[in-house]
């Protein structure tokens, strides 16, 4: 059985795609048209059950081409129900076989129709149907944007992926290895540094390594935490004593300390090494003479010389690493290019031949994609661990939240939604985060309102010590106080999939940019009463 193309089935517009792809595969097999839709049409039946019986469930369309007859197939798998059976009565009748199966609590239900007549299919055949299914046009923006959330989280698994295989090599290496941002904060430190000292990164952070540095050797030490007096260095290498947990003794470690510079060459943070060098010590400071000692003095900066080439390996990887996660954004990028294009081209082609509202819409693609495309590679350098500086400069918030409400036009309006935003003032930040900050707590109003009630919005402030604080209200859902800390985490739900849409990384990216702004957000909320979310961001911030 060889897959080709995969579709999740949650809702009617799934439903829509089931059928499209379905016809599309009958096409490619050389189906005549009412044979394609005869396909498709099973495939929507069983379809339909499940979207219907509120489980989510995916369709996969294979080619079944080991045997000498040859079918196209579909195979639709979710949870077990009763109700699947009707759909299967009716497209049991449109295929020439079919085959249920169940593992556990999984029902996978295959639908077989017959290629007539035959041809040969080979791999080179199958890698062009997979290439047609993957660059095929989206048919509507619902598509577009499934297709950009399933790339999206393909390129989180690989990034995650990427990250274990980069802690699984430092742990491997015989040194201790951490990384320090720009304020001398610890943000990793592999096994043996954890092992050597007894301690874990909040209390080396807390202490500022105060408790395992010798007294003597702090004074430098400290420097390597200071950006200031270490920016501008290539490398940076000092010998202090460090304490040994097991042993209580303090031991010469070489440390080495080197900066990880971003896509503007400004350094973001700072990779280290350290090196035990207890024993050259001894041998310089007390048998420089003796011939042997001298000789095993060679061995021990021949090791650390293999050693100093084993981290440069190991930060040559790294910096791939990150030249990876920036060319797969673009990847992400190519569909937000392809619709400011082809709108670009419909506006300077056929301008004359649209009406004033074809040309408004148009306009409105071209602004919509714009916008897509600076969140794209906004959320990139959110996911990238070494951020750029944010581009702080006066803005109008209320132009921000217009450009949010703009944004969220087509969810304003099919929900009746009412939004009444006070005149706001002007504020240093960054127009861009700050945008996707408004809309992001617009939209979670919009999405968790109830059923029943227009939901209806307010947009105030007030100013005080310095500060702005912003204050969204609105009369949704609301929900329980004791779960606020974990709304703010990234890919924290406090409701299913099913009942709510969403990745659960909206609050969390709220957080990270309030954040990046040196202030603070947090909600006030009862069950069934709606929700408040507060905004504290400082007036004058510090660059």
């Amino acid at each position: 059985m060889h897959e080709l193309a995969r579709v999740t089935l949650e809702n009617e517009m799934d439903l829509i795609l089931a059928h499209k792809r379905s016809m599309k595969l009958a096409e490619l097999a050389g189906l005549s048209l009412s044979a394609q839709t005869t396909f498709a049409t099973a495939v929507s039946e069983v379809s339909r059950n499940a979207i219907d019986s509120g489980k989510r469930g995916s369709l996969i369309l294979s080619v079944e081409s080991d045997l000498r007859e040859k079918f196209i197939v579909a195979c639709l798998k979710n949870e077990q129900q009763n109700n699947a059976r009707e759909g299967l009565e009716h497209a049991k009748k449109l295929v020439n076989k079919y085959k249920v199966s169940t593992n556990g609590p999984e029902t996978s239900i295959e639908l077989f129709y017959t290629i007539s007549p035959a041809f040969r299919i080979d791999i080179q055949k199958l890698d062009e149907w997979r290439s047609l299914f993957r660059n095929e046009p989206s048919i509507s923006p619902y598509e577009e944007l499934k297709r950009k959330n399933e790339q999206l989280q393909e390129l989180s698994e690989k990034v995650q992926k990427s990250e274990d295989q980069y802690k699984v090599l430092t742990n491997s290496l015989p040194l201790m290895i951490f990384s320090l941002d720009d304020h001398g904060q610890l943000l990793y430190a592999n096994d043996w540094l954890l092992h050597y000292t007894g301690q874990n990164l909040n209390s080396l952070n807390n202490s500022k390594w105060k408790t395992i540095v010798h007294a003597d050797d702090y004074d430098a030490f400290c420097l390597l935490l200071q950006n200031d007096i270490t920016r501008g260095a290539t490398t940076i290498k000092i010998q202090a004593r460090l304490m040994n947990k097991s042993t209580s003794d303090y031991l010469w470690h070489q440390i080495s300390l080197s900066p990880l510079n971003g896509d503007k060459e400004e350094p973001s943070y700072r990779i280290g090494f350290m090196v035990d060098i207890h024993a050259q010590k001894t041998v310089e400071e007390t048998l420089k003479d003796n011939y042997e000692l001298k000789q095993a003095e060679k061995k021990l900066k021949d090791n650390q010389h293999t050693l100093e080439q084993y981290i440069e390996e190991l930060n040559r990887s790294n910096q791939e690493l990150q030249q990876f996660a920036f060319v797969a954004s673009h990847d992400l990028q190519e569909p937000v290019r392809k619709l400011l294009f082809y709108s670009d081209y419909l506006l300077n082609k056929y301008q004359a031949s649209f009406d004033e509202k074809s040309l408004h819409f148009l306009n409105s693609i071209q602004g919509a994609s714009r916008r897509m495309r600076s969140l794209i590679q906004d959320l990139l350098l959110f996911s990238q661990i070494n951020k750029e500086q944010i581009q702080f400069q006066e803005v109008d918030l209320n132009t921000v939240a217009t450009d949010a409400c703009q944004d969220l036009e087509m969810a304003i309006e099919e929900k009746n939604a009412a939004l009444n935003i006070q005149s706001l003032p002007k504020l240093y930040c960054d127009e861009r985060m700050m945008r996707q900050l408004f809309g992001n707590i617009i939209s979670n109003s919009l999405k968790y309102s109830k059923d029943a009630l227009a939901p209806q919005i307010d947009i105030s402030y007030k100013q005080e010590n310095g500060h702005i604080e912003l204050i969204f209200r609105d009369n949704g859902i609301g929900f329980d106080e004791k779960y606020l800390p974990k709304m703010f985490t990234l890919f924290q739900r406090l409701h299913t999939r099913q009942t709510y849409e969403g990745t659960g990384l909206g609050l969390a990216i709220c957080r990270k940019i309030v954040e990046m702004h040196q202030g603070k957000i947090w909600a006030t909320s009862e069950e069934g009463l709606g929700a408040t979310f507060f905004i504290s961001l400082p007036t004058h911030p510090i660059i």
